[in-house]
């Protein structure tokens, strides 16, 4: 399944090889210890709590990891003949990166890293958990390669490895499944429908936060998402576009009523370009994500 940039494909939770002894280059901090918990946007974290709290949600659980084991080896084996899977031996630029962002998030497994050639910029994740235990996938797009910096590729890396720390698709098929019979009624349907898209931007905005836990530098990435959402790697500077996150935001409280309740009608599956910005540099600036860094030094 592909989607657009920063997206995701989870299911279940990870096995494999432990990534906690890969060296972390640069000043960057490992952040031993680190839980999902500790950056999840505040939304993502209570329907997350409330799903996983809710009866048979553990039977839920078990029967969609299990339903997925035809699903992951069709999967790996696209990939495997498709795609280039990157190694030691096969751009150790790339897997270096996998590496390094793998233990700054202190994951539980250094996931495979695929190029699949595309024009369009991307990055998705490939996390069944199947009965062959096999690691979670992440895959890049040439084009995305092409366009952006190694710090950047590496920031999106960490996004992608947030969905997979978060189990964010498992979780948000449990909460869709549960609500499902609700969906039919009246103005409760519409409700839960509402509930389940904002829970959907609010995953993006907690691995937009595991982004920026990796590369620890808000400007790499804002540069990312510069690169991506002007479609060139020419748009380069990241203080303009947090500006233009911040000229956004006001122009926003300004607007006429009727203007913010069209644009917050509108179905999305990720959030605003400016407003992922505008929500990073708020986190970055937060005691919480100091907390988070403080800790580990």
């Amino acid at each position: 399944m592909k989607l657009y940039i920063f997206s995701v494909h989870v299911i279940g939770a990870a096995f494999g090889f432990s990534a906690n002894s890969v060296p972390v280059s640069k000043s960057r901090i490992p952040l031993k210890g680190i839980d999902a918990s500790q950056f999840r946007h505040s939304l993502d974290r209570d329907l997350t709590s409330f799903v996983r709290g809710a009866p048979l949600s553990n039977l839920a659980e078990d029967a969609i990891r299990a339903s997925l084991s035809i699903v992951e080896q069709g999967a790996r084996l696209d990939l495997l003949s498709s795609s280039v899977k990157v190694s030691l031996q096969q751009m150790p630029e790339l897997h270096k990166a996998m590496e390094d962002a793998s233990s700054v998030l202190d994951m539980e497994v250094v996931p495979e890293l695929y190029v699949q050639s595309s024009s369009q910029a991307n990055a998705f994740t490939l996390a069944f958990q199947g009965r062959e235990n096999k690691p979670p996938i992440v895959v890049v797009t040439s084009a995305l390669l092409d366009r952006c910096t190694n710090d950047e590729i590496e920031a999106i890396i960490g996004h992608e490895l947030g969905h997979i720390k978060c189990s964010h698709s498992l979780y948000l098929t449990v909460g869709g499944l549960a609500s499902a019979p609700l969906r039919g009624l009246p103005v409760v349907g519409s409700q839960f429908e509402q509930l389940l898209q904002q829970w959907r931007l609010a995953a993006e905005y907690s691995c937009d936060r595991a982004a920026l836990l990796v590369a620890q530098d808000v400007n790499v990435v804002a540069g990312a998402m510069l690169k991506l959402f002007a479609g060139t790697a020419r748009a380069t500077n990241t203080q303009a576009f947090i500006n233009q996150s911040k000229e956004y935001e006001k122009l926003l409280k300004d607007a006429n009523p009727m203007v913010r309740a069209s644009i917050r009608m509108q179905q999305r599956t990720h959030p605003l370009p400016v407003k992922r910005v505008a929500e990073l540099e708020k986190w970055f600036n937060s005691d919480e994500y100091r907390s988070i860094i403080q800790r580990s030094e």
